[in-house]
């Protein structure tokens, strides 16, 4: 098997390391790819490796010192003279790496390349720059690792203050700023993004970064509010005495495993921490007397939990809702696509194998919907049991048309296709998907195989998708 080519840039796989150091790797790999464009334009020739001799000189100067000064290894007319603005600012070292990043992964992203595994190749390495380039925008001076995953949530609500900011009025922020909790976190976090100690700062610019801490603080707590000791008991409560069987089968295929009561109950104090709902802010596991849960491992996150948990909603309907669970992310799946593509923003480059690609296309296809339904995948009949009004006249109708998803080679412009067979409302569909690297999944194919199937519509009743099914016409 090929070696996977941009796994060591995966801040996963670097625990112990600075930010600093990976953002070096980062720009070296930047570096030999610049140098490896051939052009027969001498002066755009000329750029590139003028910009990979920068990416080198940037690369050890930001290990050693993220937050230096870049003027140290910057000569005037270094990158057409960008970061030579005639002011008394200070360019930092990571500030320039940033920009070589982003700039790096736009060229690997626009290159025209021979075939589809070079193209998506490129894809990847860009994909795993621009993750680099986030991590280091808002952690340039951190250590990979526990503190750092700790924090990140703090840092991503982070707004830094600007000159001449006045620090807010005590009131506001005094319960935040008087937590030990957060006072250590406060101290870590302006570390991690300044260079420096809180403390060594004058008194009004220390009040005004302790007040921007304690808003991002208090942005990430209403998102993350810890449960009562009742609450958590409650959870487990429903746990042991569940109403009634599934409603229906896995989202998708897979292996998925029913969650003991108390695995189930700490899953479900997780995703209640994280997700609330009414004037109450009751957690969500409560609010729908959640009292079944089930989990399958996802490759397309590299090990990340997809979860399913059985509730009963308005008028005793039975749903069923499904969060993604990697990291410090308790993820939704609302049945949009927001939520998918933020955690390809969080995940990197995810989809180097074909059994990751797969499993990405499965949980996209079940769980993205259009207008409030799915285009569903028909890999067998029963992924449509749930939703069957005749079950006998529908197997007879589906029966030869039922397929797994099949890879399908790669398009003109180099993405990933594949073949497949959909459900959508009443109708089914021959399709084909075209997949990037930074999962976009585009339906560029459809063509009707049959209408009017005797299988109800699902409607989702704010994350849980209802066993409540509205009835079709019937087929003539």
């Amino acid at each position: 098997m090929q070696a996977d080519p941009v796994s060591p840039l995966d801040p996963r796989r670097r625990a112990g390391d600075t930010v600093g150091a990976l953002a070096r790797d980062a720009l070296e790999l930047a570096a030999d790819f610049l140098v490896s464009v051939r052009t027969d334009d001498a002066d755009r020739r000329r750029r590139t490796r003028d910009e990979a001799r920068v990416c080198r000189a940037v690369a050890g100067a930001v290990a050693r010192a993220p937050l230096g000064d870049a003027y140290r290894v910057l000569k005037p007319d270094d990158l057409d003279g960008r970061f030579f603005t005639r002011t008394e600012r200070v360019v930092t070292n990571a500030e320039v790496a940033l920009y070589l990043l982003d700039h790096a992964a736009g060229l690997m992203q626009a290159l025209p390349a021979a075939d589809g595994t070079l193209a998506n190749q490129l894809r990847a390495q860009a994909r795993a720059l621009q993750q680099v380039e986030r991590l280091l925008r808002v952690a340039p001076n951190a250590t990979l690792g526990a503190r750092l995953d700790e924090l990140l949530p703090l840092l991503r609500r982070l707004e830094r203050p600007t000159d001449g900011e006045r620090p807010f009025p005590p009131l506001l922020i005094d319960g935040v700023t008087a937590d030990p909790v957060f006072h250590a976190a406060a101290q870590d976090a302006y570390r991690i993004v300044v260079g420096r100690e809180l403390e060594d700062l004058p008194a009004m610019a220390a009040a005004v970064w302790s007040g921007k801490l304690a808003l991002a603080w208090l942005k990430m707590r209403d998102t993350g509010q810890p449960l009562t000791g009742d609450e958590a008991a409650r959870i487990r409560q429903a746990l042991d005495q569940p109403r009634g069987p599934w409603s229906r089968a896995p989202l998708l295929a897979g292996d998925w495993r029913d969650l003991d009561p108390d695995t189930g109950a700490s899953v479900l104090r997780l995703i209640g921490v994280h997700h609330r709902v009414g004037a109450n802010r009751t957690p969500l596991p409560l609010a729908a007397f959640c009292d079944r849960v089930r989990s399958r491992p996802l490759v397309c996150f590299d090990g990340a939990m997809l979860i399913e948990t059985q509730g009963r909603l308005t008028g005793g309907v039975t749903g069923i809702a499904a969060f993604v669970v990697t990291g410090d992310q308790v993820v939704a799946v609302d049945g949009g696509s927001t939520w998918i593509h933020d955690l390809n923003d969080l995940a990197g480059s995810h989809l180097r194998t074909p059994e990751a690609r797969m499993d990405y296309v499965r949980l996209f296809m079940n769980s993205v919907r259009h207008e409030g339904e799915l285009f569903q995948p028909l890999e067998a009949v029963e992924a449509l049991a749930h939703r069957s009004v005749r079950p006998q006249t529908l197997g007879d109708l589906l029966g030869s048309y039922a397929r797994p998803i099949t890879p399908a080679g790669f398009d003109e412009e180099g993405r990933w296709l594949f073949a497949l067979t959909v459900c959508y409302r009443q109708a089914l569909f021959e399709a084909k998907l075209a997949l990037t690297p930074n999962g976009l999944l585009e339906m560029v194919g459809d063509d009707l195989l049959l209408e009017d199937l005797p299988v109800r519509s699902e409607r989702m009743e704010g994350l849980f998708v209802t066993a409540d099914l509205e009835t079709p016409a019937p087929c003539p």
